[in-house]
């Protein structure tokens, strides 16, 4: 049966991980003719901290523009795969969507955990020495426990509804990485988006902002979601804002020199997450070198 506008739910959603290459994916599966991706990157629907009490009408209008010949509906939300810090996520969107596809994308979790302080820093988030902020706050680790958040999906999705690619695989051998998506998602694994040669959102390009503008952005983001149309909207928009209205113009400096893990912190770390990258072996094909952590 044909459903009608604006009644289609997604058919499948890629959960994160965060810094680990899901803005770029969500616009190589965007170029797709057979694909549609809601306008709003991060909808965050199924975190119950965040959108999940606007309601299913809600969720389905982000997908209501989707043209009748589309044969798969996504979104793109790396709070889904926060877990402990976001909870209930697998759960909620079994109970919404039991058939949904998920893909995940993972990237070395030390680069990733070096990628998220950066970030952090450079927006005004972060003022502990990494030394100190990587292991007082959880977020970094517990992001970058890859396993710890696919066991959540496991409970509730079999195997064949998660596909698990590496950020190194989608930069290194992108083609062959997004047909494998392709034909995970069921539409026609031959095209070639014609953005894939581009990679989108990358650290270097982000804007950085004040302490002051840091604080305004959260609370566009937290409070007014239905104005975001993707990170990229509010980060390209924001500081010119910001500007007229706390005068000063964000400091740049710290995202212009790259911060780099010493090795003594590198080798704690992957103590940490060896354990994590053993069982994350079971997601991945047998020739997964788990990044020379586990």
């Amino acid at each position: 049966m044909e459903r009608s506008a604006g009644s289609r739910l997604p058919d499948f959603i890629i959960i994160g991980a965060m810094k680990a290459g899901t803005t770029s994916l969500f616009h190589y599966l965007r170029a797709h003719p057979e694909i549609f991706m809601s306008p709003l990157k991060e909808v965050d629907f199924f975190a119950e901290e965040v959108n999940w009490g606007r309601g299913l009408d809600w969720y389905k209008r982000q997908f209501a523009a989707a043209p009748a010949e589309a044969r798969a509906l996504g979104e793109a939300s790396t709070v889904y795969a926060k877990y402990p810090h976001y909870g209930g996520v697998p759960q909620r969107i079994a109970g919404v969507i039991p058939e949904a596809k998920l893909i995940y994308v993972v990237r070395d979790p030390i680069t990733r955990i070096r990628s998220h302080y950066q970030h952090r820093v450079s927006v005004g988030a972060e003022t502990t020495p990494m030394e100190e902020a990587l292991f007082s706050n959880p977020i970094y680790l517990d992001y970058s426990r890859y396993a710890l958040q696919l066991d959540r999906y496991a409970e509730w999705f079999p195997r064949e509804q998660i596909l698990v690619i590496t950020s190194e695989d989608l930069r290194d051998d992108r083609l062959s990485t997004v047909s494998s998506a392709f034909s995970f998602l069921g539409v026609d694994d031959n095209f070639v988006p014609s953005t894939l040669d581009t990679e989108f959102y990358r650290s270097q390009e982000r804007a950085t902002f004040s302490p002051a503008a840091w604080k305004l952005r959260r609370f566009v983001r937290r409070h007014v979601p239905a104005s975001k149309r993707a990170k990229e909207f509010v980060d390209s928009r924001l500081p010119r804002l910001a500007r007229k209205l706390v005068g000063r113009r964000p400091d740049t400096s710290v995202s212009e020199a790259k911060i780099v893990i010493p090795e003594d912190l590198r080798r704690r770390l992957a103590d940490e997450l060896a354990e994590d990258v053993r069982r994350l072996r079971a997601y991945l094909p047998a020739g997964f070198d788990g990044w020379g952590i586990g």
